[in-house]
């Protein structure tokens, strides 16, 4: 059982939050519902949780305030809040739990399954995703490597390479790719930015390190670091259209 403390300034939303808890998932157990953020920082101080389940957005003490004096973190975090879609993709890759309002039932579920085997949130995790709250079209991305995250500027990105279930990311910046478990499209909805351009069903592309396209019947680019790379057909069109745009 986790011992688990709801923090939100909304009593609606802890109330809901509670009953779906209590409803489908058993192994979380409810020992403190906080509508005041002040009042969860004493209570975490005084009898720390196992899990917390933390909005963002409170008056006074927002959330992000609150965990920068629980430094050091001593308990899991899953953070709700009303963020839109594309940011709780961003946070999601930095590994962290994220429920958007209203909160449902099966990603509820998930979460609190996760929570059960997921480590300790890292400090940096923190960090990071403070980072892209305040920047919600990221200029640089943290890349989950190990137990720590690399942070890389999105400009340095030469070309996202896909194997499967990983994706290896080739950087201006470094000589070797640094390899993620997650999907291309997963990193093509990460980034969401018009420089990136899906060439083929394993590449995607930064199209300002484009060096140059080599007009082949299935086509062809070849990017800066002098690496050739396919252009399916059906993207050839489309790719000439988005280059003669930039």
């Amino acid at each position: 059982m986790l011992k688990t403390y709801l923090i939100d300034d909304e009593p609606y939303c802890t109330d809901v939050l509670r009953l779906l808890l209590e409803k489908h998932c058993p192994e979380i157990q409810v020992t403190g519902v906080f509508n005041d953020a002040e009042a969860a920082l004493e209570a975490i101080r005084n009898i720390p949780p196992d899990l917390v389940f933390l909005d963002i957005e409170m008056p006074l003490l927002n959330g992000f305030d609150l965990l920068r004096q629980c430094d050091p973190i001593t308990f899991k975090l899953i953070f709700t809040t009303a963020y839109d879609q594309y940011a709780v993709k961003a946070f999601r890759f930095n590994a962290l739990d994220y429920l958007l309002k209203p909160i449902d039932r099966d990603e509820l579920i998930r979460a609190a399954e996760k929570a059960q085997s997921a480590p300790l949130l890292l400090q940096a995790q923190v960090e990071a995703v403070q980072y892209l709250k305040t920047n919600p079209v990221p200029d640089r991305i943290a890349l989950p490597v190990g137990s720590e995250l690399l942070f890389v500027e999105t400009a340095d990105i030469l070309f996202c390479e896909s194997d499967g279930s990983y994706v290896s990311f080739h950087l201006a910046t470094r000589s070797k790719p640094v390899i993620v478990s997650k999907s291309l499209r997963e990193v093509e909805e990460l980034l969401n930015n018009p420089l990136f351009f899906r060439s083929h069903n394993s590449y995607l592309v930064n199209l300002k390190h484009i060096e140059k396209i080599v007009r082949t019947d299935g086509g062809e680019i070849v990017m800066r670091n002098k690496r050739s790379l396919p252009v399916s057909r059906s993207k050839k069109a489309e790719l000439m259209q988005v280059i003669a745009k930039l």
